[in-house]
């Protein structure tokens, strides 16, 4: 039988769990260093990537019986901590699920791409995590990323630009098409910078199409353009 703890107090009481293995490995000079490359939007614990993982997969396997039934509320622990090492270890964790996630999963994860935004999550969710529930049915992801195109927000358009990002020659080209040339003169560095990702991406598969495409487009950016063209 699985074993049952009420869910506030169990998922409180873990989240403190994560917590204290966090602060044990806390580096106040990493975490300063770390701090001032994200422009000092976020605090940092100081934690190194593979200690990051290395404690992500820990803590699934040892709250795995948790995670299989409260795996949203731990999230919003998470992505509501200050230290971002929280939300990359609530991006670990819900990658490890990716393959079981649903439609049903896209409001929370829309939430988290438009909260705490910055390039680092947004990149861990928009391509690994959305786009894979959106390879399992075309209309659904329609209508995310037609919507994503269209908001103001520029962390939902990079997110309808890179979302395929993981789909290599089953890219929907003509969408990609579409995401890129709805912002193509946009002034922002971080959808331009998502635009040449994406090409150059799509660019090992179809090197042809992408070339054709920045020349047919020449009022995108210089760095639209470098970025695409920069694998050819």
């Amino acid at each position: 039988m699985k074993k049952v703890i009420p869910i506030d107090l169990n998922t409180q009481l873990i989240y403190q769990d994560l917590k204290q293995q966090c602060e044990e490995l806390s580096d106040q000079a990493k975490a300063l260093a770390m701090k001032a490359y994200m422009k000092n939007l976020f605090d940092f614990y100081g934690i190194n990537a593979p200690n990051r993982k290395e404690i992500s997969r820990t803590f699934k396997k040892n709250y795995k019986f948790v995670l299989d039934d409260h795996l949203w509320q731990l999230i919003e622990y998470l992505w509501a901590d200050a230290h971002r090492e929280m939300q990359y270890i609530a991006i670990d964790l819900l990658t490890t699920f990716a393959n079981k996630m649903t439609a049903a999963d896209l409001p929370q994860l829309e939430n988290m791409i438009i909260s705490k935004s910055w390039w680092d999550t947004v990149d861990g969710i928009a391509p690994a995590l959305a786009g894979s529930i959106f390879r399992d049915s075309h209309q659904i992801r329609d209508q995310y990323v037609y919507r994503w195109m269209e908001s103001e927000n520029i962390w939902l358009q990079r997110s309808a630009i890179i979302c395929q990002l993981k789909y290599g020659k089953d890219t929907d080209w003509n969408l990609l098409s579409e995401a890129i040339l709805r912002h193509d003169t946009s002034k922002e560095f971080f959808v331009r910078k998502g635009q040449g990702w994406a090409l150059r991406q799509y660019s090992k598969y179809n090197p042809l199409a992408v070339r054709q495409f920045v020349e047919a487009n020449p009022q995108l950016s210089g760095l639209t353009k470098k970025e695409a063209l920069r694998k050819i």
